[in-house]
């Protein structure tokens, strides 16, 4: 890691992470090992450290313990300067946190389309849209931000997007600014920066997706549509790892099965029926979509199933999602 001046800065090359330090005199600049480093600082309880630097190590207190560790000339360490970057958005860090959330989980990082590995960040008008998708199913979070910029689409990586929503986690009282250029984003959440390429790729047209249909959805809790879906998949494998939903007057009907693990039959109560369907589903794409969502705000959730071949839509607060379903054996 790089300590010069008052900043210290991590990068291997696609994320830099750049957090200002207090009290750190000027004139400072040496690069230090961040593993033992790291273990230094997990090894002691107090709330200061200090650094002296020599000229090829440096003397670290912490506690009451003491290292010496060697150090590298800070010139070899790679420049990395950001030009041009536009603002794209500004939210309160709890909005921002619950969108990553809400979409993280649907990204695919081993798919040939690298579009797909990123978390859409789609700015029109006084609306953030946060998208995310693996082509088999789809998140998407809505915020409203006052920041006055051009429409624009960006393509974030999923793991850029996971260490500036973990930072702005610690950041109760703040917010995050993402800016870009056309190959990086820069993310600033208190005292902290994060600078990540972009990816390159066509989105998918992903509105096309959310059909316009007439079909009255299923209103239900989302903490008992959870722990249905969770136990009704207990009995699932990769060979038959779907479960069939079948929606009716009288509730929601889970049903599991797999030759070597057995069968399952659960029944969810609803808030509010809606149209009869059946439809088998991914318990997994089910459980990580209602696990984003903060259930203490949304307590319940709109399930519009019409049959087995179309896509399931799930809808709570501001919370998107779409499931496709599996086919039927």
């Amino acid at each position: 890691m790089l300590l010069s001046g008052a900043v210290l800065s991590g990068s291997d090359g696609d994320i830099r992470i750049d957090v200002t330090l207090e009290n750190t005199p000027p004139g400072i600049s040496l690069l230090l090992p961040k593993d033992r480093l790291s273990a230094i600082l997990g090894s002691f309880t107090g709330d200061e450290i200090t650094i002296t630097p020599d000229e090829s190590s440096c003397l670290i207190k912490a506690g009451r313990g003491e290292w010496t560790l060697p150090t590298e000339d800070a010139g070899e360490y790679p420049a990395w300067n950001v030009d041009g970057a536009k603002p794209v958005t500004r939210l309160p860090v709890d909005q921002f946190c619950r969108a990553v959330k809400g979409v993280v989980f649907a990204v695919d990082d081993e798919s040939s389309r690298y579009a797909l590995g990123a978390v859409l960040v789609e700015v029109k008008g006084e609306v953030v849209t946060f998208v995310a998708t693996d082509g088999r199913r789809l998140s998407c979070v809505n915020c409203e931000h006052d920041l006055a910029v051009d429409d624009s689409q960006t393509l974030v990586p999923a793991r850029a997007m996971a260490i500036i929503a973990r930072l702005a986690a610690g950041c109760s009282d703040a917010s995050v600014q993402l800016e870009a250029t056309k190959n990086e984003i820069v993310a600033t959440v208190g005292n902290a920066t994060v600078t990540a390429r972009l990816l390159d790729g066509r989105y998918p047209r992903w509105r096309d997706t959310l059909p316009d249909r007439d079909a009255k959805a299923t209103t239900v809790s989302r903490a008992d549509l959870l722990a249905a879906t969770r136990a009704a998949a207990i009995v699932t494998s990769e060979e038959s790892k779907g479960v069939q939903f079948v929606f009716s007057g009288d509730g929601i009907w889970l049903h599991g099965q797999s030759a070597e693990k057995g069968e399952s039959s659960v029944t969810c109560d609803v808030v509010e029926a809606g149209d009869k369907a059946t439809v088998k589903l991914d318990p997994l794409f089910v459980q990580q979509w209602l696990g984003g969502i903060d259930s203490e705000a949304e307590p319940e959730v709109e399930v519009e199933a019409v049959d087995a071949q179309s896509a399931v839509i799930l809808r709570c607060g501001d919370n998107t999602g779409v499931i496709m379903p599996l086919a039927v054996d």
